[in-house]
């Protein structure tokens, strides 16, 4: 039947971190709305975050947040949550990375709280870069009020000399996959969660087969999606893993040449022209 569902990450993909979605390119994927083609955002955000990106671009999107810990459809509604119980080693690493100073911890509980805690520029770099709050900000924590939350996500920012303990108490999870981005940043999620597991319940919820959605990342954390995906797009210059996964690549986050291929495999529809 051709494309059905369209999947775009967001960061590096359709804008650069810290930048906003420039109204060419919301305008681009508005557009795609007319193809018959359904959409969707699948990110690290947090799924409040992507609602923003989704009003900005003010067409009916399903959204992939806390990097596929939830899914929702285009109104809203629960496909699936994948949450995790922060444990005793887990609590105290984590406590003792805030407590040696100059970094931060990000935690996005099931509940929909985000706790931040720690380094204030850090918190505050969150905060810009997702266009969101955090429900409470706090200097330090203690192990114990970690202990037993249930999350969705946990960020960890900082130094890397201090992350090994945290790293260490993560693999000693059954079940919990720890990512490190290069910069600094640190994601701590559960392993039934993931882009690549999230498209597939939402493909199984839509009753579209994968083999008719086009997936559109950059990242390591993108890969699972992309394979997962009949067709594929890699945004240059991204992770050579994310390059090698896709069936073809394109240069630039949001350019024209991205939804100039978009619109070649959907086959259908033109992309605007002018911002």
């Amino acid at each position: 039947m051709g494309i059905q569902l369209v999947v775009f990450d967001v960061d590096g993909t359709l804008l650069h971190t810290g930048e906003r979605l420039a109204d060419a390119t919301a305008e681009r994927i508005a557009a795609l709305a007319g193809t018959g083609a359904q959409l969707a955002l699948a990110s690290a955000r947090p799924t409040e975050s992507l609602r923003l990106v989704r009003d900005q671009i003010g067409v009916p999107m399903h959204l992939v947040g806390f990097n596929g810990a939830e899914v929702l459809h285009a109104d809203d509604t629960p496909v699936r949550e994948v949450g995790f119980a922060i444990e005793g080693r887990l609590a105290a690493a984590l406590a003792n990375f805030v407590a040696a100073g100059g970094n931060a911890i990000n935690v996005y509980c099931s509940d929909g709280r985000w706790l931040g805690i720690g380094e204030k520029e850090l918190l505050d770099r969150e905060e810009h870069d997702t266009w969101t709050k955090a429900t409470k900000r706090l200097a330090n924590i203690r192990a114990d009020q970690l202990l037993g939350l249930r999350v969705r996500k946990i960020m960890a920012e900082g130094d890397d000399r201090a992350i090994p303990e945290v790293r260490t108490a993560v693999e000693s999870v059954p079940g919990l996959v720890f990512t490190h981005s290069g910069m600094g940043l640190n994601d701590i999620w559960h392993v039934d969660s993931g882009k690549g597991n999230a498209l597939v319940a939402l493909g199984k919820a839509l009753k579209i087969p994968l083999s008719d959605v086009l997936a559109v990342g950059d990242s390591d954390t993108d890969v699972p999606m992309l394979m997962a995906a009949g067709t594929s797009i890699a945004v240059l210059p991204g992770a050579s893993d994310a390059r090698a996964a896709a069936t073809h690549s394109v240069r630039g986050a949001g350019s024209t040449e991205l939804f100039k291929l978009v619109t070649r495999l959907i086959g259908r529809g033109t992309i605007p022209t002018q911002a």
